[in-house]
């Protein structure tokens, strides 16, 4: 089976090999270009839709109530099932799929509210119904129409991916342990009270041992993922092994994206051959200690990516490099100008902090709006074209880190600048805002950036200043160029919801039009890359094009 893996990796130009930091890692064969699919993954089970979320999606197809196909018609309406009244279903199509593949070994089971417990049932079915010849190669355990065909991703090659994941057993938490036990044991007393039919030669009439229950609880715990929307929305949860192939960084190169049950894993920039594909487990946009800790506590390593990376000379006093930092930090001087770091490392450096808000320590809209009230929106043909590199200002305050950054990166993605380009502008700019004084409190943190961003959705509910909302967007966006990588999906569909708040600024005029196109372009850019141009989540991308072409009416 671990041929079969290898030659079902090379049909998409990937390898997998040995690294002796990671145990192993995904590589291109060839090179990859930014936008296409990297590869496809199947779940190994049906992922669980959350408890929120049941009653808006069908458990089989996972296709949103009160959605319009793409060939239009009536909205889509869900029917719950009459037994349980807890699962929700498109038709009769995928409630028979459910029903035969699932659903009736948990329908009557009071316990499915715990996710991992739904989890491990879920999966043991899956396992003995493939091993038992209840599921034929290459057959869907999802969609009645069947999400994958063999040539795809066959079913048992999914298994197999499963039983070579890392549960890191040995090193983690007792307690956690005592805990999966448990739900192991209720997990294997259900599956005999349900009279699930075990008849392979490897079960010999039995469900699993409570042993292999746990060690299927442990690969759950380092390698699922949440499942979001196209809005990046999370509501449900999946086993992906295939997905799971792929390392973490900071900086990713590739994103994790759903269609349906499917999932895609895109490349956002550029691979070349012999580089190693990486997916990103945590929000980039956390502060360095934080996502360390995460990744420590959930997937058992401590992350050395471009961002994380220490120097090997000597061991790191974590205490004391992050007081360090604070000290340095916290002042109006310039933010590190002995700093060791280059490169994305600077860019931790530069986010670390929690100090926002007046003397008095109240941060409410008042104070807010001062601080954002003196950005000045950016002409829109100043975006357009790839000009000579800008100068940074004598100070950075709210106003001119806006500016710097949406004037130097823009149009880098405007004209779709080469990688090599876009990086050496980027680390000029951390390498700027490292050296050049600055106000306080520090106007690019990550706390900086949470409370403008909750303020930004403050304000596009209430919907009393448009041009308020307008400028505090553009300030995120500034941030969000500076953390994420230049296509990521974040940025995208903020550039889509500020483009929104542009447009709906009736006293900026004919000026705010042209920049809400201009914004609108760069949107479209960036979710061509993230969400593709073809499949469901192409959707997004023809919706922006349909707010362009009601922008372009105004324009003439």
């Amino acid at each position: 089976m671990e041929a079969r893996l290898e030659e079902h990796l090379d049909r998409f130009g990937l390898a997998l090999v040995n690294d002796k930091h990671k145990y192993r890692k995904v590589v291109a064969k060839k090179i990859i270009k930014k936008g296409t699919t990297v590869i496809t993954s199947r779940p190994l089970c049906n992922p669980i839709i959350f408890p929120t979320h049941r009653s808006q999606h069908c458990e089989t197809c996972f296709r949103a109530k009160g959605s319009i196909g793409p060939h239009g018609g009536e909205p889509h309406d869900l029917e719950r099932c009459s037994v349980c009244k807890k699962r929700y279903y498109c038709n009769r199509a995928c409630f028979t799929t459910a029903w035969r593949g699932w659903h009736r070994w948990i329908c009557p089971d009071k316990d499915m509210e715990n996710l991992d417990y739904e989890m491990l049932k879920m999966v043991a079915i899956a396992i003995e119904r493939l091993r038992n010849g209840s599921i034929a190669s290459g057959t869907s355990t999802t969609t009645p129409t069947g999400a994958h065909s063999e040539e795809d991703e066959p079913l048992e090659l999914t298994e197999y991916v499963f039983s070579t994941l890392m549960g890191h057993e040995a090193v983690s938490d007792p307690t956690q342990l005592s805990k999966y036990r448990e739900i192991a044991t209720s997990v294997r007393d259900q599956l005999i009270k349900s009279k699930h039919p075990f008849k392979s030669p490897h079960s010999q009439g039995a469900p699993p041992s409570i042993q292999e229950l746990v060690q299927y609880l442990c690969r759950f715990h380092c390698n699922n993922f949440s499942i979001h929307d196209a809005q990046l929305f999370t509501m449900a949860e999946g086993t992906f092994p295939v997905g799971a192939l792929f390392n973490h960084s900071c900086r990713p190169n590739a994103i994790v994206m759903y269609e349906a049950q499917t999932q895609i894993v895109r490349a956002l920039e550029d691979i070349s051959p012999g580089q190693e594909v990486c997916t990103s487990y945590v929000d980039n946009g956390v502060q360095r200690k934080e996502r360390r800790q995460l990744l420590a506590e959930k997937y058992y390593f401590h992350c050395m990516c471009p961002r994380c990376e220490e120097e090997e000379e000597e061991p790191v006093d974590a205490a004391k490099q992050d007081s360090q930092a604070s000290l340095l930090l916290s002042s109006s001087s310039p933010a590190t100008k002995s700093s060791k770091w280059t490169g994305f490392r600077i860019l931790d450096e530069l986010i670390e902090g929690d100090q926002d808000g007046p003397k008095d320590g109240k941060i409410d809209g008042e104070w807010l709006t001062r601080q954002f009230e003196p950005i000045v929106l950016p002409n829109a043909r100043s975006l357009q074209t790839l000009g000579p590199e800008i100068q940074s200002p004598g100070l950075i305050t709210r106003a001119s880190f806006t500016s710097y950054l949406i004037h130097s990166i823009v149009p880098l993605i405007q004209t779709e600048a080469p990688e090599a380009l876009y990086q050496e502008r980027l680390f000029k700019i951390y390498r700027e805002l490292q050296t050049t004084p600055h106000a306080s409190p520090k106007p690019f943190t990550t706390t900086v950036m949470t409370h403008a961003t909750s303020f930004f959705n403050t304000c596009l509910e209430d919907g009393a200043s448009w041009g308020l909302a307008s400028k505090i967007g553009m300030f995120v966006l500034a941030q969000y160029l500076m953390i994420y990588p230049r296509h990521h999906p974040l940025v995208g569909l903020h550039c889509f919801t500020l483009a929104k708040s542009l447009w709906n600024d009736v006293d900026g005029g004919i000026s705010s039009v042209r920049l809400a196109h201009e914004v609108l372009l760069l949107a479209r850019r960036i979710l061509r890359v993230s969400h593709g141009v073809t499949g469901q989540n192409a959707g997004l991308v023809q919706e922006v094009e349909q707010f362009m072409k009601t922008v372009e009416t105004e324009l003439g």
